[in-house]
């Protein structure tokens, strides 16, 4: 049996950043619960390898494709993929960085930032805060009554377990993430809130509710620099994984994968859906993680596509070149029905089930130099077995 906890520490002591050697720890722990390998040469060939074991089942490892995969100790050793321009990320300042360049409006209006504890929580105003709002105890209620629907998102973290919030106003009654709620909670809600952004709330395309109707789907897009030898040439960039996500039942609703949502690759030049889907395998009672419908609704989106997509993929390469001192994005947007709205821009997005969706992201020969470059195939895979095998008790 592993002690994890005497894992995390060997894992650390190589070299890995502390935070994301807590988060690998947990997704390996998740992966052999759900991907289980008694065979030990199989699970001593993966991980030497870098990968988690359940991955041979997951992509179908073998010695002929492996390296067309990217390795996940590899790929979390390489943490931080992004430089000192990385606080560009932050959720509010993103919103100034994108205030340029042709991209304002991929970014939802922002009305609010809540100071975090030291500030005492106070609100700061943004540039979007209606004029007309007095700023007083009541502005989040006469904000809502205005606006009907708002997004209240921690800037980062979890900010105190309130999570992503969709605070609705629907024909005179109170909604928290479409549960219904009083005014005591919202007070609770307004009171509670640390480091959030309150923001204006993205509807989803009416073609991606026929999937999934009551959350948004969101998509995830990374995109990484492609290395040059010119230092004087723009600089380019290829997508590394595209995928879409939809809520479930089984999710509460929202469309993250980890929640028990369903996962949808789809084709980055055209926005045309593959024909299966995911699912966490934890979450699947007869354990077929691939599907080709969803578990709710028995939407079949084979032959189907992203709306807007052209649109879309502009603005991403748009924002990429926007924001090129960044190496390495992970996109989260929402399809709406003029256009598109960014969620945020993570720096090290976890690829897991991603590589099923999209494909092995290593057999594109762009994505693959980004890799080679930022030195993925110098990490020594062995070491992570080793330090598995001497966490045995």
């Amino acid at each position: 049996m592993v002690n994890y906890d005497l894992l995390l520490e060997k894992v650390r002591a190589l070299g890995m950043d502390y935070r994301w050697a807590r988060m690998f720890v947990k997704k390996l722990r998740d992966d052999e619960l759900a991907f289980p390998v008694a065979d030990e040469e199989k699970k001593r060939w993966a991980m030497e390898k870098g990968f988690f074991p359940g991955r041979i089942e997951l992509y179908g490892l073998t010695e002929d494709n492996w390296q067309d995969y990217v390795p996940d100790y590899k790929y979390f050793m390489l943490h931080p993929l992004n430089n000192h321009f990385l606080k560009w990320l932050d959720k509010t300042t993103l919103k100034y960085v994108l205030n340029s360049g042709g991209c304002e409006s991929t970014m939802p209006e922002y009305y609010v930032y809540v100071e975090n504890e030291l500030c005492g929580g106070g609100f700061t105003y943004l540039m979007d805060c209606p004029p007309d709002i007095p700023k007083d105890r009541d502005f989040l209620w006469n904000l809502l009554q205005k606006k009907q629907i708002l997004a209240m998102k921690p800037n980062s973290g979890t900010s105190g377990g309130l999570g992503f919030i969709k605070l609705e106003l629907r024909d005179g009654s109170l909604y928290e993430n479409n549960k219904p709620i009083d005014m005591a909670r919202f007070y609770e809600i307004q009171d509670m809130m640390r480091n959030y952004i309150i923001t204006e709330y993205a509807k989803q395309h009416h073609e991606l509710a026929k999937i999934w109707p009551d959350s948004e789907c969101t998509l995830r897009v990374i995109m990484c620099k492609v290395p040059s030898e010119d230092r004087y040439a723009p600089a380019q960039f290829a997508d590394v994984i595209s995928f879409a996500r939809f809520g479930a039942a089984m999710s509460g609703g929202t469309s993250n994968l980890s929640a028990g949502g369903v996962g949808i690759g789809f084709d980055f030049e055209t926005g045309k859906y593959n024909p299966f889907g995911v699912r966490y395998r934890r979450f699947c009672e007869d354990g077929k993680w691939r599907i080709d419908r969803h578990p709710d609704t028995g939407v079949v989106w084979k032959d189907g596509g992203l709306p807007n997509w052209p649109y879309v993929r502009e603005m991403i390469l748009k924002m990429c070149s926007h924001m090129s001192s960044l190496d390495y994005m992970g996109f989260d947007i929402i399809i709406t029905e003029d256009g598109m709205k960014l969620c945020e821009i993570n720096s090290h997005a976890a690829l897991d089930y991603s590589q099923v969706l999209s494909g092995a992201a290593l057999k594109k020969p762009k994505v693959k130099a980004f890799f080679e470059k930022k030195g993925l195939f110098d990490i020594d895979g062995k070491a992570f077995y080793e330090a598995y095998v001497s966490s045995r008790e």
